[in-house]
């Protein structure tokens, strides 16, 4: 049921900052250079370097979280193990007091 409207707002939401993006490079055509220490980029438009900038930050922010994500995934992996060996550490003392009681009954 939310599944309709939560397209409905993405494809909105995406249309917003397409409209937005399109504005911006079309209000900010005028021509640079950058002038880094050792390297001197070909004269583009500031909106497409704000927009190359933009995108390397996507990228770094991805890459940075997917690395967090796969860290945590594998702690999870390694927790999960631990504690299927704990439960069956578990079990196999509870047969070992169960039978030790029955022994001691008997």
């Amino acid at each position: 049921m939310l599944k309709w409207l939560k397209r409905v707002v993405l494809v909105v939401a995406l249309a917003f900052f397409l409209f937005i993006g399109l504005f911006f490079a079309i209000r900010n055509g005028q021509v640079i250079s950058l002038d880094l220490v050792l390297w001197q980029s070909p004269e583009l438009s500031v909106a497409l370097y704000m927009i190359i900038a933009f995108a390397v930050g996507i990228v770094l922010a991805l890459a940075s979280s997917s690395a967090l994500l796969f860290r945590l995934e594998r702690n999870v992996r390694k927790k999960s193990k631990q504690l299927v060996s704990l439960q069956s550490e578990i079990d196999n003392l509870r047969k070992a007091s169960l039978s030790s009681e029955l022994s001691e009954r008997e």
